[in-house]
């Protein structure tokens, strides 16, 4: 298991950034299966995204099978991180697909899931900013979190950037799942600025440019804490 500890990053002392964490055989891997993925894609905010592992609602997780190509790496996540909880496994992955100059506005993933994020990036960078809520308030729509769409004017101050290379995982918790809000700027280009905490892990300069390149594909792998039968009514 990785001493997440080795790998923390700024002064959220909850937010972790493991470089290179698989093999280009294996993101190429990935690439392949999800290019290959009979799983619709959903357009929201101009980004595409796959909704793997069932539907998020208001009361928990409605489920559907995960495809058999993803196991390997959430076993090799869930053992690797120890992050979803002693013996649990994570349940639920949005594939999200970005073209240079798409973001997504800030949010938070909210209570359903156990809390912690992690989420590999494939192909290109992108830069992760992390920002204090304003204010405390109601978590909103269940869905709309889930995909990222749920957010608002309730960014405050920039605590944080985090500059995710490919093949990399970021890794946030505590502090930063449940006080910041996290999201991506519509930029073809990334300033790599003072804010940025990982610029050395990741191989970067304060001052430089970093171009996203061509599509950027993330995972977002997390575990939802309470999962319903087929049965139940929405």
């Amino acid at each position: 298991m990785l001493d997440l500890e080795q790998f923390r990053v700024g002064d959220l002392p909850t937010l972790y950034y493991v470089p290179d964490a698989i093999t280009p055989a294996e993101e190429q891997s990935l690439l392949t299966h999800i290019t290959a993925s009979k799983q619709q894609w959903k357009t929201v905010s101009g980004r595409r995204l796959q909704n793997l592992g069932g539907i998020v609602h208001k009361k928990g997780l409605l489920p559907a099978p995960l495809p058999s190509w993803l196991q390997p790496l959430l076993g090799k996540l869930a053992a690797d991180t120890g992050a979803y909880g002693e013996g649990q496994a994570p349940n639920h992955v949005l594939i999200n697909a970005y073209q240079p100059g798409e973001g997504i506005m800030p949010h938070e993933d909210g209570p359903l899931y156990h809390p912690v994020v992690v989420i590999l990036s494939l192909q290109n960078p992108a830069v992760v900013r992390f920002a204090r809520k304003r204010q405390e308030g109601q978590q909103g729509d269940a869905a709309a979190a889930a995909e990222g769409t749920e957010s608002h004017a309730r960014a405050g101050q920039l605590v944080a950037s985090v500059a995710c290379m490919p093949r990399s995982l970021l890794i946030f918790k505590d502090e930063a799942y449940s006080g910041c809000l996290h999201g991506i700027l519509e930029a073809a280009v990334e300033d790599i600025d003072a804010s940025v905490v990982n610029a050395q892990q990741a191989g970067l300069q304060i001052g430089q440019a970093l171009p996203r390149g061509g599509e950027r594909i993330s995972l977002t792998v997390r575990r939802v804490l309470h999962t319903y039968s087929l049965g139940l009514r929405l």
